[in-house]
């Protein structure tokens, strides 16, 4: 017994209300999304990824010095940006959606990866009726955007 009134006094469990007890009450994980400029940095990595893997795949000895390959990716990253915003900018944000349950990150990451990669390939596959091009392209475009993903873990809190 302590002098200051009516901190002794303890309710057995049976007498607390439901809404009180701790077991009752089932922890909240609320998916709090990342934001706009997150949302932007992950896109502008994915595109600079993307543009870089386009210059040393494609543009391997176009240039004579460092600057050279430097402007081509630089170009090739607004080329990516721009066809970008029609294409993987909606499926990022539609992947996100999907996937605001799931509070492991690195699964959003490996599904940043696989599916821009089924989807590339299938779709550009059937446009040009080749298999294995079409396979490179969508790995290409799948590690861009998981690394665009990755580059805004810090930001996506579940």
């Amino acid at each position: 017994m302590t002098d200051k009134g009516g901190d002794d006094v303890v309710l057995p469990p049976a007498l607390i209300p439901a809404q009180a007890s701790p077991a009752a009450v089932a922890p909240q994980h609320q998916y709090v999304p990342p934001g706009p400029l997150a949302v932007a940095l992950g896109y502008g990595v994915a595109c600079i990824v993307l543009a870089a893997i386009a210059t040393i795949v494609v543009g391997w000895g176009t240039s004579r010095d460092f600057w050279g390959y430097v402007w081509t990716v630089i170009v090739a990253a607004f080329y990516a940006a721009g066809l970008g915003l029609f294409t993987a900018l909606p499926l990022a944000l539609l992947l996100g959606w999907f996937l605001r349950g799931v509070q492991h990150q690195g699964l959003h990451v490996l599904a940043f990866f696989i599916v821009p990669l089924l989807l590339g390939w299938v779709i550009i596959g059937l446009s040009v009726h080749a298999v294995l091009v079409p396979l490179l392209m969508g790995v290409a475009i799948g590690f861009a955007m998981a690394a665009g993903r990755a580059t805004i873990w810090p930001f996506a809190r579940a």
